[in-house]
């Protein structure tokens, strides 16, 4: 029998009290090891549609590459964006969404940037992913680019005096007052027939697309020869003709 008060002893006698200090600290590593996966596991237990809603809430940025068109470049920064009347639809581990897109930034393309305002109403898909349980697949603004690419050509239109491609991008059913088609085409027509009236700068863009429609607000500056520069503002309105839109009204 050991004597009491020897190292051995002492070593028996403090053996009940380390137990649970062990079986703790195993505990403890066990469910900081596992953290991930009880998260995961938190998160399951919501809906498809409740874990969308929460991933699109924590989008409040985008980056759009390539909106001047042609592969000629074109980026447009959105902040503060905001994802309104979410309605979704899911098959496994895709989803497809449909909400009205709130969002405000800045587009440069080219030597030109401006200011840009959107609200519309998108459709666009999910998939489930590691990184926001849904991620969207790119296509959340494909309305606003569509807008913003018949925007650009009729800048460009304008810059280089041509009527003709002006004229591509006005719908068929163009109304503006007492204005139809043929004579806005017309009227295109006196107003190049010298070359552009003058230098356009664009200075800002507010879109809103709706379930059928669009309008466009621009501002812009124009710099006619041998005048000073005028700060002007103009308001397009929209229809898709054909899966493209077309400038229906405002030239």
């Amino acid at each position: 029998m050991p004597v009491s008060g020897s190292p051995r002893g002492r070593f028996r006698s403090g053996a009940p009290y380390l137990f649970p200090i062990a079986v703790t600290a195993l505990v403890v590593a066990a469910l900081w090891a596992g953290r991930d996966r009880l998260a995961s596991l938190g998160a399951s237990l919501e809906s498809p549609d409740t874990e969308i809603r929460r991933a699109l809430a924590a989008q409040g940025r985008a980056r759009l590459d390539d909106v001047y068109g042609f592969r000629a470049g074109g980026v447009l920064e959105l902040s503060q964006v905001r994802y309104r009347e979410v309605v979704t639809t899911v098959e496994g581990d895709r989803a497809t969404a449909v909400a009205v897109l709130d969002a405000e930034g800045r587009v440069a393309w080219r030597d030109q940037s401006a200011e840009v305002s959107y609200l519309g109403r998108e459709r666009f898909h999910l998939r489930r992913c590691r990184a926001a349980i849904w991620c969207a697949e790119g296509d959340q603004f494909e309305r606003l680019r569509g807008v913003l690419r018949v925007l650009f050509r009729r800048a460009d239109a304008f810059a280089a005096g041509d009527a003709a491609a002006c004229g591509a991008l006005v719908a068929e059913g163009y109304r503006d007052g007492g204005l139809d088609r043929a004579a806005l085409l017309e009227r295109l027509a006196g107003d190049f027939r010298g070359g552009p009236p003058g230098r356009l700068r664009i200075l800002g863009w507010q879109v809103r697309v709706e379930r059928d429609g669009a309008e466009a607000g621009e501002d812009y500056e124009l710099e006619a020869p041998g005048a000073a520069p005028r700060r002007l503002r103009a308001r397009y309105r929209l229809v898709e003709e054909q899966g493209s839109w077309r400038i229906a009204g405002g030239l």
